[in-house]
């Protein structure tokens, strides 16, 4: 299974890089079976728009499924999601 880490990919750049998105731009990240993603740090909220996740953070788990909301708890390691399946995943991250 590969971990993708988004800070990786945002490279210290912020929510308000894109011109006219504003700063409460969602990020939209698509996941296929076998692929993980660790949420970046500072994210409040994280929603399944298709597909069925598993979230581990802390040792918790949580099953999600479309239209289903994980809030990361603020402070405690950095929460890893994963699809659940064949169907790819899509999150929208804030």
């Amino acid at each position: 299974m590969s971990t993708i880490d988004v800070s990786l990919f945002l490279n210290g750049v912020g929510r308000r890089a894109s011109e006219g998105a504003g700063s409460d731009a969602p990020l939209r990240v698509v996941l296929m079976e076998g692929e993980a993603l660790r949420l970046p740090r500072g994210s409040s909220r994280m929603c399944v728009l298709t597909g069925a996740a598993w979230v581990s953070q802390d040792g918790r788990d949580a099953f999600l499924r479309a239209e289903e909301t994980f809030h990361p708890v603020r402070g405690a390691d950095c929460a890893v999601v994963s699809p659940l399946g064949s169907v790819p995943l899509l999150l929208e991250i804030r």
